[in-house]
């Protein structure tokens, strides 16, 4: 059976979510480890573009971004639309700010202090949600923690100390969880870049 074809970046947090989906629901796919800087032409030719994560489907439809291939793989299970905003948040208004942050030499005004200002009013809402529960809705990893959590981590990363020293409790838990889980340990395992004629990938 053919499987869909999955162009990703172990490093990029989108192309993480994207893996995540697609390990918690179960799914198989070959995929195929990119660089971006020297991207292969076979996903140019699906995807112009030339981001990660691509999903090709067997059917030849081209899913290339990252909310969506998270929809097509959890489409099996249940996703509010409480869920699908908190994560737009995080990929319009809180994304941003963790670049400026991660890359303060890009910005010539950047203000330390501003970012993390702005940041964390994104911090405090997923604070706000985290008070009640272990997860962002509820008992259960979901959507939107596996939306979100890559970006977290990505922005933790950047000063640790000063994340972890933050007066976020529930944050700083559902963070230390994330990395500690067997299943983000594996979808982080290294592959190979991918060439023309390798064989199969298979993930997970």
């Amino acid at each position: 059976m053919k499987l869909p074809i999955l162009y990703s970046f172990r490093r990029c947090p989108y192309a993480m979510r994207g893996r995540l989906a697609i390990a918690h629901a179960g799914i198989q796919v070959e995929l195929r480890e990119v660089l971006l800087r020297d991207k292969p032409l076979e996903m140019l030719e699906v995807s112009p573009k030339g981001t990660v994560p691509v999903l090709v489907l067997p059917n030849g439809k081209i899913i290339e971004e990252s909310f969506d291939i998270m929809n097509w793989a959890l489409s099996a299970k249940t996703i509010t639309h409480n869920e699908c905003k908190l994560v737009f948040l995080c990929d319009t208004d809180f994304k941003p700010w963790l670049d400026q942050y991660k890359y303060p030499n890009k910005n010539k005004n950047y203000n330390r202090e501003i970012t993390l200002e702005q940041a964390g009013k994104y911090l405090d809402l997923l604070e706000a949600h985290l008070h009640k529960n272990i997860f962002l809705f509820g008992g259960a990893r979901g959507f939107a923690d596996i939306g979100i959590a890559p970006f977290i981590r990505q922005f933790a990363n950047v000063d640790i100390e000063w994340f972890l020293e933050s007066n976020r409790p529930n944050l700083i838990a559902w963070y230390k969880e994330f990395i500690e889980w067997d299943g983000f340990e594996s979808i982080m395992i290294k592959h190979p870049r991918w060439f023309f004629g390798d064989p199969i990938t298979f993930f997970p």
